[in-house]
């Protein structure tokens, strides 16, 4: 099937992989304790629109180029750190709660003026965890490596039908990723709100989460 070998074993393989916990299971467990479902949608969906751009990469073979040049390696590795890094000290030093919903008075509940600030400020909330999601996904090396050690075992050699047999292979487990990472966020954010509950917690979860921010950037730098 369009220079394909084995589909069915690689479905049941990227089901496998994609029920491993990793980094982006964390950040999106993170993201979705600290922002609620909204939040934890926009993460996941941002971690498997990065997975497409890996897979247009390994298509079109640049994946094999960054694999095979330290240089270019090294910079993702170096710049996806930093990234995470970043993110958790700006977390840590962040002076506000981490949740993207504030207490509100039952008048200005009411007011539709009120909702709708809220409505824009959650909106914008979730379109910057979508765009961290993609960026922590693509400046993830491991997911190169990873993308470039799975599908090729699945395309038949000589491969006559070019890049749409690694199209179709990536594009099947970012389906099957995203199910499952829809899955936890719906699992996690009932605890989401019970946190907010508590005017207290804010704080702290910013304090959680910039502390795993740091730490899976660390597994980047030191274990890729």
């Amino acid at each position: 099937m369009l220079g394909i070998v084995g589909y069915g074993a690689f479905v049941a393989s990227a089901a496998a992989l994609s029920l491993t916990p990793g980094i982006d299971t964390v950040y999106i467990l993170t993201r979705t304790m600290a922002g609620g479902r909204r939040e934890g949608l926009a993460s996941a969906f941002g971690i498997n629109t990065g997975l497409i751009v890996h897979t247009l990469l390994v298509a079109a073979g640049l994946s094999l180029v960054l694999a095979a040049s330290p240089i270019a390696f090294g910079i993702i590795k170096f710049a996806g750190a930093a990234y995470l890094i970043v993110m958790g000290i700006k977390s840590l030093l962040s002076q506000g709660p981490s949740f993207s919903t504030q207490k509100e008075s039952p008048v200005e509940t009411r007011a539709s003026s009120a909702e709708k600030g809220m409505d824009e400020k959650s909106t914008s909330g979730a379109l910057r965890t979508y765009c961290q999601g993609v960026l922590t996904n693509v400046l993830n090396p491991k997911i190169i490596l990873f993308f470039l050690a799975l599908l090729p075992q699945f395309v038949a050699m000589p491969n006559s039908y070019g890049s749409i047999p690694f199209l179709v292979l990536g594009l099947t487990y970012v389906v099957l990723s995203t199910l499952w990472t829809v899955i936890i966020v719906l699992i996690a954010s009932p605890f989401s709100r019970l946190l907010r509950k508590n005017p207290h917690t804010g704080k702290v979860t910013s304090i959680v989460s910039g502390l795993v921010y740091i730490v899976l950037g660390g597994m980047i730098l030191f274990t890729a």
